[in-house]
């Protein structure tokens, strides 16, 4: 709920404590006038009269302001019915009082009206209105014997049942009117004009909501983060009026993939995100799934013309409170989820967890160094972007080389530890240097080849990572002893930073850099064959190639 419509429902919720304290105390005074005290009661026993109907107001006001604070857009449920029937009673009970058919007081079942009126619009409206003139005319029926009188009296509680009725239905209507421009109005504040989706702004609001019933309730709460693979190159090619088109054709797909209770919102550019409440983790990968396939599956204009030949979109998973512990936690994981998607060739839905965890808690690493080097690696993905999803595939191809070659289980873990390490002397390295797009001068190489060295400057004071600065200083050497930083060859290397060296080239290969375009697989294999026995131990080589083969669906 925005600040607008906050502020509209706390106005309506003043409005019907205001209807209801006039109608409880006209209520009131109807009841005490009607009493004469002096043939009926004492003093006393009109005190203990009114205490007693202090008291019930003051239990009825509590209870009013539980159950009728922003309840103008809920449904007619047992509760408001309660109190509506609460409301009549005490009407029933103040013509009892005051003379009955007699009543001067006959016309308080307006407030009535107008309590249904606003809080509930013009079908509860007109029932009250009509259960209202009922009351009026069954006491005329029941009480009056003579038909002169009946008549006299019939004949105006008809007029004004007639006059309530036609009331109620006229203030009930002009009530939805309100409400459906009120919605009309919200909708063009909440929703993107484009694609018909919510915005950021709702976005936000709607996630803050789940997050509190999920914190409530007990359940979790998941979030999608989308986004359409190479659009920028589908703008370029098929023109700007195109993209809006695709846009808005994925705002349908979007909408018709997900459940009633959820919601997608444009979060910007050619970004999407919905949020799951009551949704796990797991369930939200189903969806998302089934999000990928629908634009899988979709003919688009122009789509022939995308490096892939279709249009696609990479997806981002993540849970509250399973995986993320706060909304900027949630959004963030959500966030590097997608990039771990667009990081591994696209077109596929992935969840993220830092890999550092797992292989940190097997060698028994204290959680403040564990912490400290998560900050440098995200220091280094503000700087340069393609470092954290070459460290996250070099990871991945590292765990793989290691499988295929049988290394032991200690032996694997230093080696995708190293390869998650191998970077991150780049924090170091200036801005312009790692995301230059034109060939580096010789002096801007020399800068980025000092990298090895200040990983290794910043994890040797971490007793638990002396097994891992070797691989972090040598993973540029190259075969024939032409490598930085120590010129080592051969064996002289050590074996685990021969491998490392072979995955880290593949995938600087097969991605987009700054200073690089990018080779397809057999591209980057031949070239690896290439330079086999110069730059990479030959046979390490053919059994790198030979695991791509067999682990290709992993990749």
């Amino acid at each position: 709920m925005n600040r607008s419509e906050k502020k509209r429902s706390q106005r309506i919720f003043e409005i019907l404590i205001v209807l209801k304290v006039i109608y409880m105390l006209l209520g009131v005074l109807a009841l005490i006038s009607s009493v004469d005290i002096e043939k009926s009661i004492n003093v006393y026993l009109l005190m203990i009269y009114s205490i007693v109907i202090l008291a019930f107001m003051t239990l009825y006001f509590i209870w009013i302001s539980k159950f009728t604070r922003h309840t103008e857009d809920k449904k007619f449920k047992q509760s408001y019915v309660f109190e509506i029937v609460l409301l009549l009673m005490i009407f029933i009970t103040v013509l009892s009082g005051t003379g009955l058919y007699q009543s001067a007081y006959k016309f308080i079942c307006i407030f009535i009206i107008l309590i249904g009126a606003i809080q509930f619009g013009s079908i509860p409206s007109l029932i009250i209105s009509v259960a209202s003139g009922l009351i009026i005319i069954s006491i005329d029926v029941l009480v009056i014997s003579n038909e002169n009188i009946l008549s006299l009296y019939f004949e105006r509680d008809l007029v004004l049942m007639s006059t309530i009725v036609v009331t109620s239905y006229i203030l009930g209507m002009y009530v939805n009117i309100e409400k459906e421009y009120s919605k009309e109005l919200s909708e063009l504040v909440n929703v993107d004009e484009l694609t018909n989706l919510y915005n950021h702004r709702y976005f936000q609001e709607y996630l803050d909501k789940s997050i509190e019933y999920s914190i409530d309730y007990k359940k979790s709460v998941s979030l999608l983060f989308m986004d359409i693979d190479f659009f920028k190159n589908y703008n370029d090619i098929n023109g700007h009026q195109a993209g809006d088109r695709l846009l808005q054709k994925m705002g349908i797909i979007l909408k018709s993939n997900i459940r009633e209770n959820d919601i997608v919102a444009r979060y910007g550019g050619e970004e999407f995100a919905a949020v799951l409440p009551n949704t796990t983790e797991e369930d939200a990968i189903k969806i998302g799934e089934r999000i990928r396939k629908a634009v899988e599956n979709t003919n688009f204009e122009g789509q022939d013309k995308q490096p892939n030949k279709n249009v696609t979109i990479s997806i981002g998973v993540s849970s509250y409170p399973n995986r993320a512990k706060s909304k900027h936690q949630l959004i963030k994981i959500a966030d590097d989820a997608l990039y771990r998607a667009k990081s591994f060739n696209k077109n596929r839905v992935e969840t993220y967890h830092n890999v550092l965890d797992d292989l940190c808690a097997n060698i028994m690493i204290e959680d403040k160094t564990v912490r400290s080097i998560k900050a440098f690696i995200s220091m280094i993905n503000l700087k340069d972007k393609y470092t954290y999803g070459h460290t996250e595939r070099v990871v991945n191809y590292s765990k793989y080389f290691a499988k295929h070659l049988n290394l032991k289980e200690d032996e694997e873990i230093k080696l995708r530890i190293a390869a998650y390490l191998h970077d991150i002397g780049k924090v170091d390295i200036p801005e312009g240097v790692l995301n230059k797009k034109d060939k580096l001068t010789d002096r801007e190489f020399s800068i980025l080849r000092n990298h090895s060295q200040y990983g290794v400057d910043l994890i040797q004071n971490i007793k638990q990572f002396d097994p891992f600065i070797s691989l972090v200083k040598h993973h540029h050497e190259r075969y024939d002893g032409n490598g930085y930083p120590d010129k080592l060859k051969g064996k002289e290397i050590p074996y685990l930073a021969r491998m490392l060296t072979i995955a880290d080239s593949f995938d600087a290969m097969t991605s987009n850099r700054p200073y690089n375009s990018r080779k397809s697989h057999n591209e980057a294999i031949e070239e690896l064959k290439i330079n086999a026995g110069t730059q990479f131990d030959p046979k390490l080589v053919e059994e790198f190639t030979n695991m791509l083969e067999i682990y290709k669906d992993k990749f």
